[in-house]
């Protein structure tokens, strides 16, 4: 029998749960379920609609209902809550496709390994077409060897594109609290301890330009990639070598000054520089070298974020210090 913890982060998102969790039921192939919402200090009917939803429903249901800590806060809150061994993420706004677990599942067991993640698609909220009927061939899996230095080249999904063993989970870390999104840290971390599967195939729905995702925020968003990559590599995790390091920096650096150029104007940039010496005299201390490249997205130019682009968690002191 297929146990599968759904564990789904809420933070004002009663007009999108419904869907979500009529997504939920949509699952294919799980014949024991369990839904845990965390819900993140909502100012809305957030909780009440989950209650409403989920009152005539097989599966047994869970509402966390804490104060505004962050989702990476909650999510591990929802998974040291969870049942079952598989853990299947989702945000509060986005929608499974019926064959998400199923897949991510299949691929798992596939190559023997603990995690997995798929692509993402968008669709049209409140739009004409039911996102979840459309097409869904079976799709080419595979093992990612070094899915770190993928991750670290760039984050293409999120948190509902991932499923993941509770114990492999809990042994990495889980997701920082520090970070206001889970993804990049939590991708970071499981490819940073095993290899993992990934699905060619869509796993997870996004609804178009919803305005209060962390990626519509482009400068906090940039400096907690860049924050994952330096938090990940003082981590010192098993699978980090010196390539991904080098790797690491060389990225932070090209976020940098990117990003201060398009924002700010100009060719010449306070990290060009740095830029340049990526390709002809490398920092000796690319560590610090990385953690140099946040003052490039704070609007004051520090390398210290300000307090209003911490979690909760780091708000109230929950969560451990940055630097």
């Amino acid at each position: 029998m297929t146990a599968v913890s759904y564990v789904i982060t809420v933070f004002n998102k009663e007009e999108y749960l419904p869907e979500v969790i009529r997504s939920l039921e949509a699952q294919i192939g799980i014949e024991d379920r369990e839904y845990i919402f965390i819900d993140d200090g909502s100012s809305d009917r957030s909780v009440q609609v989950i209650r409403d939803c989920t009152r005539d429903l097989d599966a047994k249901t869970i509402i966390i209902e804490q104060e505004n800590l962050g989702a990476s806060w909650g999510t591990n809150a929802g998974v040291e809550a969870a049942s079952h061994e598989w853990i299947k993420l989702c945000d509060g706004d986005d929608l499974l496709t019926p064959q998400s677990s199923q897949w991510l599942i299949e691929a798992c067991e596939k190559f023997d390994v603990p995690h997995a993640w798929g692509q993402s698609a968008y669709f049209e909220w409140q739009g004409e077409e039911d996102p979840l009927t459309r097409d869904a061939p079976y799709p080419q899996m595979e093992v990612m060897e070094d899915g770190l230095k993928f991750f670290i080249r760039n984050n293409p999904a999120n948190s509902t594109c991932m499923l993941f063993k509770k114990s492999f989970y809990q042994q990495v870390g889980g997701c920082d609290s520090r970070l206001v999104s889970p993804d990049q840290m939590l991708f970071l971390r499981l490819f940073a301890h095993a290899k993992g599967a990934r699905v060619h195939g869509d796993v997870g729905l996004l609804p178009h330009a919803a305005p209060d995702r962390l990626s519509a925020q482009k400068g906090r968003s940039r400096y907690e990639s860049v924050l994952a990559m330096y938090f990940t590599i003082l981590e010192n995790p098993p699978l980090l070598t010196p390539d991904h390091i080098d790797y690491a920096y060389k990225r932070a650096i090209s976020r940098a000054e990117r990003f201060h150029r398009k924002v700010y104007g100009g060719l010449f940039n306070r990290f060009l520089w740095d830029h340049i010496r990526t390709k002809i005299c490398p920092h000796k201390d690319k560590v610090s070298a990385i953690k140099n490249c946040l003052a490039a997205f704070t609007p004051d130019g520090k390398i210290e974020r300000s307090i209003d682009w911490k979690p909760g968690a780091g708000k109230t002191g929950k969560a451990s210090a940055d630097f």
